[in-house]
């Protein structure tokens, strides 16, 4: 049992432990699911299968951690000395059609300082999984290269996002453009993932929520990158200059 009160055994590992079995089994869960999707405001979705896979592991983390509160997606925030950040499909515009570009994430916060961090993909069966005294770390049962340098730095970025309402946002993309090759993720959790392992150089997005980035955020960081929290809901992440640059002119549009 995980014990939440400050006197007892509650540690980073013990709670990665716990996300990362959450997120298998929640994996096993989501194949099985017959998805039924409905629109969720003018330019987003939602599907049966979000609501259903949030609803498992909210049962499975707080119960395998008595006390503990969830911030999630889909049905509602709470908090608590320890709190989970809950997204049980990031990326649910790809899931809805058929893209494997999205995961399942969840992280863990101690009296608000995030200690571990778990995304899964269901599609390849990836997990990613980091928390303070435990390394970054891939398990993957399918094909894995090694990532190689290139001439230029490898940039995931979902700017701009359909409705957004801040204006220079295709400006910064042409601007990046010149400079980086960039990709089209649509899923925050996986690019951060992503980085994490070295397959990109950086990612940044603006409109971003905890549940996005908080997982994302404790690979990233336990593999040696930064994350920088620009705004409540904008970000740049990664390593190397490339990540200042994309810092800067995210602020410039966002302040």
């Amino acid at each position: 049992m995980f014990v939440t009160d400050h006197n007892g055994p509650v540690t980073p590992p013990d709670l990665l432990s716990l996300a990362a079995q959450s997120c298998v089994d929640a994996a096993a869960l989501l194949r099985s699911v017959e998805v039924d999707v409905s629109a969720k405001g003018d330019f987003d979705q939602v599907s049966n299968a979000d609501v259903e896979v949030e609803a498992f592991l909210r049962s499975a983390l707080v119960s395998g951690a008595p006390g503990s509160a969830v911030v999630g997606e889909e049905l509602g925030s709470a908090t608590a000395a320890v709190t989970w950040f809950v997204d049980p499909i990031d990326g649910t515009r790809n899931f809805v059609r058929g893209l494997p570009l999205s995961c399942i994430s969840v992280a863990a916060a101690v009296d608000g300082v995030l200690v571990a961090g778990c995304v899964l993909d269901p599609f390849r069966d990836e997990l990613f999984t980091a928390a303070h005294g435990v390394p970054f770390s891939v398990r993957s049962t399918g094909l894995v290269i090694t990532p190689a340098e290139s001439p230029r730095p490898l940039v995931l970025t979902d700017i701009p996002l359909p409705g957004s309402p801040y204006s220079g946002e295709m400006e910064l993309l042409a601007e990046l453009m010149e400079i980086a090759d960039v990709r089209r993720v649509y899923s925050t959790a996986l690019s951060l993932a992503w980085v994490a392992a070295g397959r990109a150089d950086a990612v940044a997005n603006i409109g971003v929520f905890p549940w996005d980035t908080a997982a994302g955020a404790v690979l990233v960081r336990e593999a040696g990158g930064r994350f920088v929290e620009i705004a409540a809901n904008a970000f740049a992440a990664g390593r190397g200059e490339i990540v200042d640059w994309l810092a800067s002119g995210v602020k410039g549009i966002v302040s």
